[in-house]
This record gives C-alpha cells, structure tokens and sequence, in this order.
C-alpha cells in the first residue's frame, strides 16, 4: 500500500440523518415494531420523500437513464420504486442488527453459498469480499457467520462520535469487527492479520476517491472505482470475491456472486488493478441489470458528463 496518510472524507448525500437519534429510533423501532407497522411507515415515509426530494429523484433517474438507456418515464419510475425498495431493505437491515434470530430474514441460497465461500478460501486464510451499493450488506454478514466465518468490515468511522459508538456496540455484539479507514499502511495491515486470522474482509468499492482510484467500464462508461482493494489483494496475497445480497419479492434473500478474482503479481501494480477492479464492476453491471431498484446511490453517479 502506498502512503501513510489518512484518506480524505466526503459526503455522498445532501440529508443528515446519519445522527444518533434517527439510528437509535430505527434500532428499536425494527426490533418493536410489528412488519404491518414498519411496512406502513415505509410507504409512508417513502411516498413522502419522492415528493419532497425531487432533486434527489432526478438524479436517481438520471443514474437509469444513463445506466440502462431506458426513456425519462421509465427511469422516473425505477426512481420511485427505489426509494420503496431501499426501504424495505433498511427494515430488513435494522432487524438483522438486534440480533434477534427471529427477526432475521430468510436466506434461500445458503446451501448454495457454501460451495462459493469454501473457493474463496486458502489453507484457512480469509478473502476479501468486495461489494458495492447494490442490496442488502447486513445479509451477507449474516450468510458469512451462519457459515462460520467471522466478517470484518472496512469503511470510514461516523462523521458523529455518537454514531460511531452505537455503531461499533452494535457490530461486536453480533461478532462483527470493524477496520476503520486510517493511513494506508495501518488499514493494509489490519485487514491482512483479519485475513491470516480467517475472516471475510468486506469492502465496497464503487465509490471512490481522487486519490485511490482505477477506472473501469461500468455500463459502458468510464467509472471510478477503488483502486485499494486490488492492492490489498496483492499486499494480502489473498483472492476477491465479488458478492451481493439481494431481496427477492417474498421477503427472502439470495447471494449474487461474481468470479473469485486472484491477483497477478507478474502484472504491473495498476495493471492488476484494473483487471481485478474491471471484473468487479461487470459483475455490479449485471446484477443491477437484472434488478435496477436494488441499486441504493441517492446522487448523480456520473455527475453531469452526458
């Protein structure tokens, strides 16, 4: 890993409900609450949103506009029926996060994921397990822990102390570890001994930052993504393994997986990234084709570029 500073922060979304009341609200609110309740309060608060964040529902349309080339009706109407969905999946999500086994949704494909986790595997090592913001990530801790595997997630610390606090109480409950985003050498370090140690690192990569990028195709368009994962992959000498959770109409969820992705160390350092960062995006490109509203990005992905 290159450099020993600490990497920049930025805001991907204009609201502020990132603070300690909304979190606590929803974490007692999906453990209370009955489903006809919080579905109620999805539509409701949903229906509420798309007419008050219209900005916001434009550049989501934008986003399907540009990524599927359907028409602005069409992608005004993927617009709406993503905010039902995000919804749906942040209920999902508040419910997996009291651990309460009873509120945890379904995983219809967990035979089928053993066979997938057991490749990405080394003499007992872990792998890095690299997403983006498409479905549902409190799933895909609850597949890797029902199929012993301790997850480990990568990603910045909460802009609010408070926040962060609740956030880390609620993950070492349900036996989760947290790798918080420091200078390039400390974050390279801890996700290789989580890596020795066994664990599936998990990280999301299609959002990225001016200084740790490569860039993709993604829907045929020049795209940033992560450059970092395919340099931790080299660092850690272990695989990638591209991986998505997704919510199916019954309430259920499934396992999207990509290719497992091994690094080439005869290959120049950029090169290598491009290969392994570009065989990630194909697989976001694919599974958000084969289900649009599941793509959760609330801005214009690709600003303004026509």
């Amino acid at each position: 890993m290159e450099g020993g500073s600490q990497r920049g922060r930025k805001k991907w979304v204009r609201h502020g409900l990132s603070n300690a009341v909304v979190y606590g609200g929803l974490f007692h609110g999906a453990a209370r609450l009955p489903m006809p309740v919080l579905d109620a309060i999805n539509v409701t608060g949903n229906s509420l949103a798309i007419v008050l964040l219209r900005r916001t529902v434009r550049d989501v349309a934008d986003n399907f506009e540009k990524a599927l080339g359907v028409p602005p009706r069409e992608a005004r109407r993927l617009a709406r029926a993503l905010f039902f969905e995000y919804g749906r999946n942040t209920i999902d999500s508040w419910r997996c996060r009291t651990g309460i086994e009873r509120l945890v949704p379904r995983l219809a494909s967990f035979d089928e994921d053993e066979a997938v986790l057991a490749s990405a595997r080394r003499d007992g090592r872990g792998f890095l397990l690299v997403s983006a913001h498409v479905g549902n990530w409190e799933m895909g801790a609850v597949s890797l822990r029902a199929h012993g595997l301790v997850p480990a997630v990568v990603g910045q610390p909460e802009l609010d102390p408070a926040v962060q606090r609740m956030r880390r109480e609620i993950r070492d409950r349900l036996g989760v570890e947290s790798i918080d985003i420091g200078s390039s050498m400390a974050t390279a370090l801890r996700v290789r001994a989580a890596v020795d140690r066994g664990c599936a690192v998990a990280l999301v990569a299609d959002r990225a930052y001016e200084e740790d990028h490569v860039v993709v195709s993604l829907f045929g368009r020049p795209t940033r993504f992560l450059r970092s994962p395919a340099l931790l992959a080299r660092f850690c000498r272990c695989p990638i393994l591209p991986g998505f959770f997704l919510r199916g109409p019954d309430g259920s969820y499934r396992s999207a997986w990509g290719e497992v992705l091994e690094p080439d160390d005869r290959l120049d350092p950029d090169a290598d990234a491009a290969r392994l960062m570009g065989a990630v995006a194909a697989t976001v490109e694919r599974v958000v084709r084969e289900g649009p509203t599941r793509w959760f990005n609330f801005y214009r992905y690709w600003g303004d570029a026509p």
